[in-house]
């Protein structure tokens, strides 16, 4: 069986591998996808709280949050999403409940 896998890490350090890590053992696509999803959501509401405008947030996000990249997954495109429709719900921000078990 394949299992999925989330690569993360930080913007101010990107492209360090000291700085990266992996989620492993997702067993769908689906599922890599929603906790990079959730894991991203997570860090872009941690910053809005210090963010003055969407454009300082999307600023402050690309120099100090974290990324999650998987298969399939439109970070870009998330990202702009979460900045412009602030999480409502505690789950949407909940990537730790989706992390695989051993």
């Amino acid at each position: 069986m394949t299992r999925h896998v989330v690569r993360c890490g930080d913007h101010a350090d990107e492209g360090d591998p000291d700085e990266e890590w992996l989620v492993e053992g997702f067993a769908s696509a689906e599922a890599a996808q929603e906790y990079a999803r959730r894991f991203v959501r997570a860090q872009i509401e941690d910053l809005r709280r210090e963010a003055r405008s969407p454009e300082d947030l999307a600023d402050m996000y690309r120099r100090w949050g974290e990324y999650a990249v998987t298969k399939g997954f439109d970070a870009e495109a998330w990202v702009a999403h979460c900045i412009a429709n602030p999480a409502t719900r505690r789950q949407e921000t909940d990537y730790a409940a989706l992390e695989p078990r051993p």
